[in-house]
């Protein structure tokens, strides 16, 4: 695919940005340095479960919690989730909360996830069981991993066949058009090729199937870059975000997403435009917003020489 001028400009600079070597150590400021602790296969898609799930608000206070849960476990969370009794995990994070999570909630998740184990051995079975080879995109198979997650009776946690909001906040699905911010990110970590972020361990899924993380920060930066003109954050702007970047790399477009994210999270790219730090940024030449100052300080030049 042949790209315009503006495009190849915006393709150069992305190319320049994940090149910046400084991204690498940012893994410690998001949610992926957890599953990056274990070497073993199914540690790592459990804990990675996890740790997606509750990353959302303030990345500290999420963290927090995580740091909890995986000392609850003391270290084998595979192991913890699959022998683990359901009245034993109530007891345990009975409370642990965050946000709309109760620690009913937390220790159901958990359930859910030994469920998973004992009836089909890791989560990436249970994953690639509604996978189709077919499908354009992700959506349809993490719909089915969603609604067969949810499905469970969670009965021994509850007392009862309910799914309070708690729960149910955790199980976003692209059948109810919401972005699903983070079992996308979980996805990316499982599917996108090892890079030392993420981990291509269910690698038999191209990372072209892939949907972008939909956050604020690259809700914004998306929109500064002209990848989006939607106004509400949903499936369908992620999906379109997604395109936009299939242009510069259509096997593998979320190679572009954690510095893109880190650019916000890190302030390196400023909600107001700022000299200093838009000055700097490669993606300058092709942000709307940098653009806006570049005309500033180019009719600030043209005063300032009469």
């Amino acid at each position: 695919m042949s790209l315009s001028l503006p495009q190849e400009r915006l393709r150069a600079a992305l190319e320049t940005l994940i090149k910046r070597p400084h991204f690498g150590q940012r893994v410690q400021d998001d949610p992926v340095e957890f599953p990056h602790r274990y070497t073993d296969q199914n540690d790592i898609e459990v804990v990675g479960l996890i740790s997606a799930l509750l990353a959302y608000g303030q990345v500290p206070l999420f963290k927090r919690v995580v740091e909890r849960i995986l000392e609850i476990m003391e270290g084998r969370p595979t192991k913890f989730c699959a022998e683990t009794d359901p009245s034993l995990l109530r007891v345990r994070f009975e409370k642990i909360y965050y946000r709309m999570n109760s620690g009913r909630d937390i220790a159901c998740l958990l359930y859910f996830i030994g469920e998973i184990l004992r009836r089909h051995g890791s989560l990436r079975k249970l994953f690639y069981d509604g996978y189709r080879e077919n499908e354009d995109d992700i959506a349809p198979a993490l719909s089915r991993f969603v609604d067969r997650m949810i499905a469970f009776d969670p009965t021994p946690i509850y007392g009862k066949n309910q799914r309070p909001y708690g729960l149910r906040q955790l199980f976003s699905s692209p059948d109810r058009l919401s972005a699903c911010k983070r079992f996308n990110l979980y996805l990316r970590w499982m599917i996108r090729p090892a890079d030392g972020v993420d981990f291509g361990l269910w690698s038999e899924i191209p990372p072209s199937k892939l949907v972008i993380p939909l956050d604020t920060h690259i809700v914004r930066i998306s929109r500064y870059l002209g990848l989006t003109r939607r106004r509400s954050p949903g499936w369908s702007m992620a999906k379109e975000i997604t395109e936009g970047l299939k242009r510069f790399d259509p096997i593998d477009p979320l190679k572009y997403d954690f510095a893109l994210c880190h650019l916000g999270i890190s302030g390196a790219c400023p909600i107001e435009k700022d000299r200093l730090k838009c000055g700097v940024c490669p993606l300058l030449a092709s942000c709307r917003k940098g653009q806006g100052l570049l005309r500033g300080e180019t009719a600030f030049v043209r005063r300032q020489a009469r």
